[in-house]
């Protein structure tokens, strides 16, 4: 099941906006090395009560494994403006109404399994369905180097715009670009076999 809606509406969804919060819980407990980056970053942040950002969630049919994103749009604060720009030399200032600022994905299903890698793909279908109909032309998001070991397993790499660096950690910036090609191409990967 996919479910999608804002902060403003989570009370709607308790269930699945706490699930949102202990899979964010459990990125950081598996990736120390991220979490210490940011020491003391709430499961639940600013971006989270002061941006009104949309939550696409898939939960699997026992309730058991999910995968979320936080989609932000990019005329308002984001994590790379906020947080992130000073760590890429050179940096673009993203600001565009046709982009969009993924951040916090987390997916606690092994995506090495067909269960997990369908969350996961399930969420990065509705985020490029939404995308493509509001007139959203690109994805944009800051994410660690070892979280490429996610995104190659489930054949959806960014093209990177910038790489930098924080306490040792090495830091990406990588653009997708949203077409009906990109989204037919989640379809098929999801419909292929391991």
């Amino acid at each position: 099941m996919v479910y999608e809606f804002s902060y403003a509406e989570r009370d709607q969804y308790a269930d699945i906006y706490e699930k949102i919060l202990r899979s964010r819980e459990w990125f950081s407990e598996k990736h120390p090395e991220w979490d210490a980056l940011f020491p003391n970053n709430p499961a639940e942040d600013e971006y989270d009560r002061l941006c009104n950002p949309m939550y696409i969630v898939a939960e699997d049919e026992a309730g058991g494994g999910i995968a979320s994103v936080r989609v932000l749009p990019t005329t308002g604060k984001t994590m790379l403006r906020q947080e992130f720009a000073r760590y890429f030399d050179g940096s673009p200032d993203i600001i565009s109404p046709d982009v969009w600022e993924l951040s916090r994905l987390s997916v606690t299903a092994d995506t090495g399994s067909l269960v997990g890698r369908s969350l996961a793909l399930d969420v990065l279908k509705t985020v490029y369905a939404r995308a493509f109909s509001n007139g959203v032309s690109q994805l944009v998001a800051v994410y660690p180097k070892f979280k490429l070991r996610l995104y190659r397993r489930l054949d959806w790499m960014p093209a990177s715009v910038s790489s930098g660096e924080r306490e040792e950690q090495e830091l990406c910036l990588g653009v997708w670009d949203v077409t009906p090609l990109a989204l037919r191409r989640l379809i098929e990967l999801q419909l292929r076999a391991f």
